[in-house]
Parts: C-alpha cells; sequence; structure tokens
C-alpha cells in the first residue's frame, strides 16, 4: 500500500491533503473490519502525520482555497476515530472477558488433573469393590 500521508507531496501529482485524508480514513475503515491492527497502528501514524501537514506552517494542496473541504475531511476523520474507538473498546472488554474465562478453565481443569494424580497416587476416588 502506498503512503497517502506522503503520496501526495509530489509535483504536479493533482492529490490533495483532502484526497489523503479521505484515503486514509477509507484504509483506516478497511483494517477495523479486518482486524488488522498492525495495518491499523501503522494508518494511525499516517493519519497524524497529515493532520500534522495540515496545521504546520508549509502550503499544502487544498481543493478550494477556504479550506471548507479539508475541514470536512477532518471533522469525517474525527468521526471515525471517536466511533472506532469505541467500537474497539469494546472489542478489548470481550477478548478480555474471554481470556479471563479460558484461564477461569485452564485453573478449573489443572485443579481437577492435580485432584485427580493425587486421588490415584493415594488409591482415594476409586469405587471398592
Amino acid at each position: 500500500m502506498s503512503d497517502p500521508a506522503t503520496s501526495n507531496s509530489g509535483a504536479g501529482s493533482g492529490a490533495t491533503l483532502e484526497d489523503a485524508v479521505e484515503a486514509i480514513r477509507a484504509h483506516m475503515a478497511r483494517a477495523v473490519a479486518e482486524e488488522d491492527w498492525e495495518e491499523l497502528q501503522e494508518l494511525d501514524r499516517q493519519a497524524r502525520s497529515l493532520v500534522e501537514r495540515a496545521f504546520g506552517p508549509e502550503p499544502v494542496p487544498l481543493r478550494d482555497d477556504s479550506g471548507a473541504a479539508l475541514r470536512a475531511a477532518l471533522e469525517e476523520l474525527g468521526r471515525f476515530y471517536e466511533s472506532s474507538v469505541q467500537e474497539l473498546d469494546q472489542r478489548r472488554t470481550e477478548v478480555a472477558q474471554q481470556i479471563r474465562e479460558l484461564k477461569s478453565g485452564r485453573k478449573g481443569t489443572s485443579a481437577y488433573e492435580t485432584t485427580r494424580r493425587h486421588s490415584m497416587r493415594t488409591g482415594t476416588g476409586h469405587p471398592e469393590g
């Protein structure tokens, strides 16, 4: 995948900062949907770089002189972050619960195995007959 944060830096490429922000948001949405956490981490870095460029001292290519399109693209990126953070937090909570359940199951299995081994060594737990 090309780096949207830098893909519009070439002269005459025709790409604007808004294009890059919209592209990175679309890539992030795909990464969230596919649960590609490593890709999402890289895309987050790129998105932060784009935001820094938007507010940096150097001029950036824009669709319009007013900056309205850039403002709209950044607001959409912000909304994406808000909704994604909630969704990812919910997923993290679910995974943490699954891990707790697995650990609890493992402890129960381990306790059972320990009891069973102890019973076999001492001869208890077997019906006499």
